[in-house]
């Protein structure tokens, strides 16, 4: 089986919602350094939904639809 130089091979995961980089020693043809699986690069972790007070809207309606008092 014909081998390249040797180089980085870096694999990523996902291991419990965290994001994981393992890096090995490679020879394989491609000969450079190289990603195996996903790339997080654009990862975003989830936003939280935000609490909503109990009755917002009417408070909202109530207090003349002012910015500031907007719970929603």
């Amino acid at each position: 089986m014909p081998t390249g130089p040797s180089h980085a091979r870096a694999v990523n995961s996902l291991v419990n919602g965290e994001i994981t980089q393992e890096v090995f020693p490679c020879r394989c043809t491609q000969g450079e350094d190289h990603l195996e699986g996903p790339d997080f690069t654009d990862f975003e972790e989830p936003e939280p939904e935000s609490p909503t007070v109990p009755y917002a809207e009417e408070i909202w309606l109530s207090s003349g639809m002012d910015e500031d008092d907007d719970f929603r």
